[in-house]
């Protein structure tokens, strides 16, 4: 979804807009923030001085010229010179051992391997040395490939990209490019101690991204490209976006509201598959532009799309949705991997036991029962650590505290309050009381907003920019009551959905275009829990 026209409508902008600053981002203010912030960093010593242009992030248009597929070019029986040790297949994606449709691919002693996976042609070759610029060679500390893209992390956890990774050898190349403007910063680093995978949505290989109305979007000429974290005890999910800013502020809100406590991550086509220690999983379809953070260049709408002929993107996002759970031995060792085109076409594979037999345990990501899981024998040595899986739900166990805040305010006529706002999980609930003493329950939906200057995660004294949307039920705006219609008419514009703009710190929340002005009441605690909305 996301066009590789960016940089230039964000630089026509700039030609055509003045050069203040407004509340919310135009155009010009995003390319002026993320131009003078890719100038002072790269004013920096460059990570590695070698290394530099490359494709990754360039566009994409048509279907790709795909050479005849040699895998490594080794011919079969022949010795590329390899540890004896690497496996002979690789089964499930990780950090240490990874591939697409194309090739295997594993990290050993600091170097790169790969071979053909045979899918298309059935070739079965050696494992041959990737080549890696001479600064990071030797000294590679995890990899994670997905679609056209292989990252790898070198010393101090430097994170380099490898595009044309479903192309020929001759294809490959090399950046360390990251950040704005426009994937041209010096690079970034990945936080030491921390779950990583790399994901990666195009317009070749997916074509289009589903919304939560069923709606397909045709992808620009961009791919949308994530590393995601997961953090926090396993309860926080971050995305790292090589066009968004260096920082670790964009995150996506966990399942059961963001405390569920994930034990593994996997990531494959915007798609996230999480599973914690007692063998309960999610998956969900989630990226800066589905989510509705992408405001700048896509129209999304909370009013219902279906069978509209030209749909805005439907909003809330794709909901998390609990896996069934599986009836056998299984590890904390989990993969997801496309299937073909579109974002709802994802396997699923958890490592496993059944019958003293090592192998995993594999489903289509939209079938609905345990029983659909299917086991698949391997042999190969264990790579998770067991886990305990008793057969019913206990995804509700162990739970962490929420990241909720409470906001009120007193005002002439109504009081307002905002009992669970969270930064990263939406909805909150929005309670109004009139002066008449009549009770309204709303909701306050809240997307991210787009940004190129990097800030800390979550609140802190500094405003952070939230989109806000009120959502109020048709039967409350059917109302008869003339405090109730009077309050529809000045604060409900949109009717069932309107536009709340929110600055947002630890102290308050301004919404400017409602007149309200909130703060957390003294002492105010974060809460421990509380009932899980529905959309999440």
């Amino acid at each position: 979804m996301r066009s590789a026209a960016i940089a230039g409508t964000l630089i026509a902008g700039s030609l055509l807009v003045g050069s203040a600053a407004a509340a919310e981002p135009d155009p010009f203010t995003l390319f002026y923030d993320g131009l003078t912030g890719g100038l002072q960093s790269q004013s920096r010593p460059r990570i590695c001085p070698e290394l530099s242009g490359g494709t990754a992030g360039s566009p994409e248009s048509g279907v790709a010229a795909q050479a005849p597929d040699r895998g490594n070019g080794l011919a079969p029986g022949s010795d590329g010179g390899a540890p004896a040790s690497l496996p002979r297949r690789i089964y499930l994606r990780s950090t240490r051992r990874t591939y697409n449709r194309r090739y295997w691919f594993v990290a050993h002693r600091g170097r790169i391997y790969f071979k053909s996976n045979g899918a298309v042609t059935g070739i079965r070759q050696a494992w041959a040395p990737l080549p890696t610029p001479g600064c990071f060679d030797g000294h590679v500390q995890g990899i994670s490939v997905d679609d056209d893209e292989l990252v790898a992390l070198a010393r101090h956890r430097h994170v380099f990209t490898m595009d044309g990774a479903l192309s020929d050898p001759a294809a490959f190349n090399w950046t360390v490019r990251w950040g704005p403007p426009f994937w041209t910063g010096p690079g970034r680093r990945i936080p030491p101690g921390q779950a990583w995978s790399w994901s990666v949505s195009s317009p070749r290989e997916d074509r289009t991204s589903t919304d939560r109305a069923g709606n397909p979007h045709a992808f620009g000429e961009g791919k949308v490209s994530h590393i995601w974290l997961l953090n926090h005890a396993g309860r926080r999910l971050t995305y790292l976006d090589p066009w968004l800013p260096t920082d670790r502020s964009y995150e996506m809100c966990g399942p059961r509201r963001g405390r569920f406590r994930s034990v593994a991550l996997s990531a494959s086509g915007s798609t996230v598959f999480v599973i914690n220690r007692l063998g309960d999983m999610f998956t969900r379809l989630y990226d800066f532009d589905i989510s509705g953070a992408d405001s700048e260049f896509f129209s999304y709408s909370y009013q219902d799309q279906r069978g509209r002929p030209s749909p805005a993107v439907q909003l809330p996002s794709p909901r998390w949705i609990q896996q069934p759970k599986i009836h056998g031995r299984i590890t904390n060792a989990i993969s997801i991997e496309k299937q073909g085109v579109g974002s709802t076409r994802r396997a699923l594979r958890v490592e496993g036991r059944r019958n003293g037999v090592r192998g995993f345990w594999q489903k289509d990501i939209a079938a609905p029962a345990s029983a659909d899981w299917r086991f698949v024998a391997t042999g190969q040595h264990r790579l998770g650590r067991p886990l305990r899986n008793p057969p019913s739900d206990t995804s509700k166990r162990g739970l962490g505290r929420a990241e909720n805040h409470r906001y009120v305010m007193r005002g002439p006529g109504l009081r307002v309050a905002i009992p669970n706002f969270n930064t990263y999980c939406s909805p909150a609930k929005l309670r109004v009381v009139l002066a008449a003493g009549k009770t309204l329950r709303l909701r306050l939906h809240t997307v991210d907003a787009i940004r190129q200057s990097a800030r800390a995660r979550g609140l802190d004294a500094e405003p952070r920019l939230i989109q806000g949307t009120i959502a109020a039920s048709a039967k409350l705006l059917q109302r008869q009551n003339p405090a109730v219609r009077a309050f529809v008419a000045r604060y409900l514009s949109g009717g069932r959905f309107t536009a709340a703009k929110i600055e947002a710190t630890r102290g308050g929340l301004e919404l400017p275009g409602q007149g309200w002005s909130l703060s957390r009441p003294r002492h105010a605690r974060t809460a421990r829990g509380g009932k899980t909305p529905s959309s999440l």
